[in-house]
């Protein structure tokens, strides 16, 4: 019986040095420890965001919705933000005449051109190679596609880095279609399109877009 009380009476110790121990400085979190939690709260709070948009960016692609895309662009649209040259007459001539700004009016007007010009379709390809899920635990997701006795093969990627989310899709050389065929010397038309967006409050905001190939 005394083992027994002296054994209770240790447990009881040890529990309360535990609290005290909670309650010191040691363990106590000071003003830098709280605002780093609270900034990785806030960097979950962020992701959920942006997946949340590009789920939304991959309806509005899929049914090519003019009026829910135009939302992620700020118009004017300087046309450095953009690698554009020639779209139609009328569009040319039109952003010239706004020293190559381009209206929201121009945009939605000419906007089949402009998908066709940038390849869009290449989003809605993008967001069924990759699960976005994903993203929840990923700052990065690739795929690529290859199709025997091509000579290319797609390529799609997603990265976030803070608040700013690169979305890229584009066709490379296939690697084993080129030592297959030596005899040729250009076995694909090799392009990329990436486009850049930041989160700006809770929406997804157009950056930049830039094109190789």
């Amino acid at each position: 019986m005394k083992k027994l009380v002296y054994f209770i009476f240790a447990v009881l110790l040890i529990f309360c040095s535990c609290k005290q121990e909670s309650g010191s400085g040691k363990n106590e979190k000071g003003p830098g420890e709280d605002k780093m939690l609270k900034g990785k709260l806030g960097n979950s709070d962020k992701r959920a965001l942006i997946i949340a948009e590009l789920k939304q960016m991959q309806l509005a692609f899929r049914d090519k919705d003019v009026n829910k895309l135009e939302n992620y662009f700020r118009f004017p649209l300087a046309d450095s933000t953009l690698s554009l040259y020639e779209i139609n007459e009328d569009f040319d001539l039109m952003r010239k005449a706004n020293n190559g700004n381009i209206s929201r009016d121009l945009f939605v007007k000419n906007f089949n051109d402009i998908y066709d010009y940038f390849q869009m379709g290449g989003f809605s390809d993008l967001f069924k190679a990759v699960d976005i899920a994903e993203l929840k635990q990923k700052a990065e997701l690739n795929s690529e596609h290859h199709v025997k006795d091509e000579g290319c093969y797609t390529f799609y990627r997603i990265n976030i880095e803070g608040d700013i989310v690169n979305l890229q899709y584009g066709t490379n050389s296939d690697q084993e279609y080129r030592a297959a065929h030596p005899d040729e010397e250009e076995v694909c038309g090799e392009s990329a399109f990436n486009w850049v967006f930041k989160l700006e409050g809770n929406q997804l905001r157009f950056v930049r877009e830039m094109t190789a190939g």
